[in-house]
């Protein structure tokens, strides 16, 4: 056990010991239990007590009442600090979610009732004795994940339980127990009776989670994702498409949260950027997490963008480009548009697609595509036919069918009570245990749904014109001499004491033409050069 770990737990022994010698009963609770049963680490400890808030704020010189309506006081001891809570029974819920009223009791079985699964309604002792009335350390052993009671009373109270119910199988590797599993299956519809900030918190704890593939096929399986309170458009279905499964089987070897919700996005929205771009606000992610991840997709974009080549050859026109020029061209200056992190992003995230393609059988089967356009640039080695620089109509009609698809209507009723067998796909992401919900049970949808993903399109471009920027792209930001204006030799008061002009529009426009062509290599990055550069005549700067 780490230090830490074992320095908090001896702290809240302290805080038992304290309340017990007040004659309150005491007992540390929860998630703390539970991982301290598997030997976990713990990230906190909670505490519940026969004592009454005021009696606990009584018993500490440093305390927080941070839910008081709830029975809860935190007590500061030292570094570290312990959420004390009232045992209680709670009466009536509001709205899917919180009690209406809770009633102080001094049963602690009474209390453990009211919990979600029988992993997290045990209790310990200050000596560290196991208080287990439901049978969760059992359940553990056995590898079960079980509602405390009936399952459709529970998520009836709280239908944010649902989702941790889907999140606590991923993490611990758990099977729902059946009677769960088909009462969240019938009571999926009251989630979006749930905050859109509740849903992403627990989304986001499942893509970072130990299992975020088995995560991702439980909640396919569930059909949750179907009734947010904000419907949801992207084609969440299409990650059940083997393309995309032999991907997220790959996603816990990201370290990263942030470069897995990448991947997943990219698997669902490479061409779809505002619909993600209004996704992630629906979820409520920060504005700084959505900005980062659309940047990424931003790249993709752009290296998909066969336009972007054009710039490269404006000083030359009649130069004849060879197609790996054209492709650090075009990287280059989706370094200067997104910047280097979303590129650095946007190379990780292609990476672990490309792997994982590579390694899905019949992965040669896509069909080949070249890197060059007739009369402009060449062919890459190992690719062939057609350029893929510029969007062709299959990729145009590609996103049409994704914005024709992006709406959804809002279903009001429950899912049916006898569900249909999930696709083949999902089950295999689900690990082959559970029937699925009505919303999701054929393998047509799953197709639909990749097809308005686009699935098949980022596949070929994944595992062909991708290579060259995966294999180059790291040391060709290396070797760029800018990247950005603030990396110039020139500036915008350079440029207006030189003219004589007042700032305008037109000052960024200079600026930025110059940048493009410095981090080209076209022009040295000198002040004597750049001014000569910024003022000559239109008609003679490709001279």
């Amino acid at each position: 056990m780490e230090e830490k770990n074992r320095t908090m737990i001896e702290e809240g022994r302290r805080v038992l010991e304290r309340l017990q010698s007040r004659q309150h009963e005491a007992y540390f609770v929860g998630g703390f239990v539970r991982d301290f049963v598997l030997e976990r680490p713990v990230k906190d400890v909670d505490i519940a007590t026969s004592a009454k808030p005021e009696e606990v704020m009584e018993a500490f010189s440093k305390t927080v009442p941070t839910g008081l309506q709830h029975g809860t006081v935190t007590v500061l001891t030292g570094a570290y600090s312990f959420e004390v809570t009232t045992f209680r029974k709670e009466t009536e819920y509001e709205g899917f979610r919180r009690p209406a009223e809770v009633e102080y009791i001094t049963d602690l079985e009474e209390d453990l009732k009211r919990r979600d699964f029988t992993m997290n309604a045990m209790a310990m002792d200050v000596e560290g004795n196991l208080i287990d009335p439901f049978g969760g350390r059992s359940d553990m052993d056995r590898g079960v994940l079980r509602c405390v009671g009936e399952a459709a009373e529970r998520f009836g109270e709280d239908a944010l339980r649902m989702l941790r119910c889907i999140r606590f199988a991923a993490e611990y590797g758990l099977d729902i127990e059946e009677a769960t599993w088909q009462a969240l299956l019938r009571q999926a519809y009251l989630l979006r009776h749930i905050a859109m900030e509740r849903v992403r918190a627990e989304l986001q704890r499942m893509v970072g989670g130990a299992d975020p593939a088995r995560a991702a096929g439980l909640l396919l399986a569930s059909g949750l994702w179907q009734h947010a309170k904000t419907p949801l458009a992207l084609p969440y279905a299409a990650w059940g498409h083997p393309h995309a499964q032999a991907v997220i089987a790959h996603l816990s070897s990201i370290p990263a949260e942030e470069d897995r919700w990448a991947v997943l996005l990219l698997l669902i929205g490479s061409q779809q950027l505002e619909a993600v771009r209004a996704e992630l606000r629906a979820l409520t992610f920060p504005g700084e997490d959505i900005a980062r991840l659309t940047r990424i997709l931003a790249v993709h974009a752009h290296l998909q963008d066969g336009d972007a080549e054009d710039a490269a050859l404006r000083p030359r026109p009649e130069a004849q480009v060879s197609a790996e020029e054209c492709a650090a061209a075009r990287f280059k200056l989706a370094v200067l548009a997104h910047g280097k992190e979303a590129v650095r992003g946007w190379l990780r995230a292609a990476g672990l697609l490309r792997t994982a393609w590579r390694q899905q059988p019949g992965a040669g089967a896509a069909s080949p595509a070249g890197t060059g356009r007739p009369g402009q640039c060449g062919t890459l080695p190992g690719n062939s036919a057609q350029s893929g620089l510029a969007m062709t109509q299959g990729e145009s009609d590609c996103r049409e069918a994704s914005r024709a698809g992006a709406e959804r209507p809002e279903q009001d009723a429950p899912p049916s009570a006898n569900p249909a067998q999930p696709s083949q796909a999902v089950s295999r992401l689900a690990s082959g245990r559970y029937e699925a919900s009505g919303g999701l049970s054929t393998d047509e949808e799953m197709h639909t749904s990749a097809d308005k993903a686009c699935l098949e399109e980022l596949f070929r471009f994944m595992t062909e014109e991708a290579n060259v920027y995966l294999e180059n792209g790291e040391p060709w930001i290396h070797v760029m001499p800018v990247y950005g204006v603030k990396d110039l030799a020139v500036g915008g008061s350079d440029l207006m004491a030189q003219s004589g002009q007042k700032a305008g529009p037109w000052i960024g426009e200079t600026l930025n033409r110059l940048l493009e062509r410095v981090a080209l290599g076209q022009l040295e990055n000198t002040l004597e050069i750049l001014m000569t550069e910024a003022f000559r005549p239109t008609e003679m700067r490709d001279e």
